[in-house]
């Protein structure tokens, strides 16, 4: 077989490559050779990367040298999930006050996953088991758990039915979004901005999490600004900051931060030797059309629906980010060709409009059409891991949660 081609400067609006199988498969012939010789480049590493590095080298040599590295992955992931169901049954709509001893575990186990996130690496290279799958499996996994830090947030700020929170959920999944994107094109994924990174700001998720266990979170989140700021700053504010309570402004504020990370990161792609060399700006740029439109999309749904079904709101938008999400570093890992506008999207801009537009759909109605939406993006998901898993794995020639024994000679 000769060179795998690259076709990540290969521009289509819609249509991709038909897959191995007949498209039966996730990803082309020429995709899973790609993977199978993909090398990871991080990008720089911030001063508590460093710093908590021997730290996370520590934990891993207490691992069982026989623990494949994607179960320390998966073990992490169970930590968000507990968490997650847990916050579920006592703030269905992410605004009811949840137990001090909730928001301690889940605080805790945002903490447990990251630490774990940062190990599974180091246990692959401790057993000899590095492999672009890993890299697969832990980003998909971030992926994933970018809902349940909303969550998290939502466990002590009780901001939920408004789109105060679904500002802050999309805002950050459009940012990892655009950090996959930022390596299709520039073969490194960024980590930092400055010194400040993705290590940076989950332990703070977490630790900020855990402190707010200890505190009377109704006094403090629920307080209006106007009784928070000094008068002498109020007076330069907007009446409309000053009535704004502080659960919600936060939530603004930290969903406003990531504005930064995204222009460093257009800024890096455009102006990237490969991007310019092909002339690839308006190609790259027109990829991010169908996830800012996921990303509009929820503002557009009327309030009661906001009000009454924002968890279904929320999963559905997540599910058909991560969707997305785990597609472009599947894509970016293999060299594909990843269209502008992915039609995967479809359902979830067909359901959102007709939710919009038909007034006579019932409450219930809808509840039952975005629970559906949820379960048909869960289901598709599931179906692109499992396919994209199997693929490598048997181009790899290796199990996925389980280390296969060398053959001997």
């Amino acid at each position: 077989m000769g060179t795998p081609i690259d076709r990540t400067n290969i521009h289509s609006w819609f249509f991709e490559p038909v897959t191995s199988e007949n498209g039966r498969g996730s990803l082309t012939i020429d995709g899973v050779e790609n993977i199978a010789n993909h090398k990871y480049k991080g990008g720089q590493y911030t001063f508590f990367d460093n710093l908590l590095n021997p730290f996370w080298q520590y934990l891993t040599e207490l691992l069982p040298i026989t623990l494949a590295p994607n179960m320390v992955t998966t073990i992490g992931g169970i930590h968000c999930a507990i968490a997650y169901v847990l916050m579920w049954y006592y703030s269905p709509q992410f605004d009811n006050f949840v137990p001090d001893w909730v928001v301690f575990f889940s605080g805790y186990c945002s903490i447990a996953y990251y630490t774990l996130d940062c190990m599974d690496g180091k246990q692959a290279r401790r057993t000899g088991t590095s492999s672009p799958l890993g890299q697969l499996f832990d980003h998909g996994f971030d992926c994933l758990n970018n809902v349940v830090y909303i969550a998290l947030v939502s466990s002590f700020t009780m901001c939920g039915r408004s789109k105060s929170y679904l500002f802050l959920q999309v805002m950050l999944q459009f940012g990892f979004f655009t950090a996959q994107w930022e390596e299709y094109y520039i073969h490194v994924l960024p980590h930092a901005l400055g010194n400040f990174g993705v290590t940076e700001i989950n332990y703070g998720i977490g630790i900020f999490t855990v402190m707010n266990s200890f505190v009377n979170r109704e006094l403090i989140w629920k307080s209006r600004m106007e009784d928070i700021i000094p008068v002498v700053i109020g007076t330069y504010l907007p009446p409309s900051v000053g009535e704004l309570e502080f659960r919600y402004f936060s939530v603004l504020l930290a969903g406003i931060l990531f504005i930064p990370i995204l222009l460093a990161s257009f800024h890096r792609v455009l102006n990237h030797e490969n991007v310019c060399k092909n002339q690839n700006h308006f190609s790259a740029v027109s990829k991010l059309g169908t996830p800012f439109l996921i990303g509009v999309t929820p503002f557009l749904l009327p309030e009661s629906v906001i009000q009454n079904d924002i968890r279904y709101v929320s999963i559905a938008t997540a599910l058909v980010f991560c969707l997305l999400t785990v597609k472009m570093i599947c894509f970016s890992m293999a060299k594909m060709t990843y269209a502008s506008f992915q039609l995967e999207a479809l359902p979830y801009f067909l359901i959102c409009l007709w939710i919009r537009l038909d007034e006579n759909i019932t409450e219930l109605g809808i509840s039952l059409i975005l629970r559906g939406l949820c379960l048909w993006y869960a289901y598709r998901m599931l179906n692109l891991a499992k396919r994209t898993i199997n693929q490598i794995c048997d181009r790899l020639d290796i199990f996925c949660f389980s280390i296969k024994a060398k053959k001997v000679e």
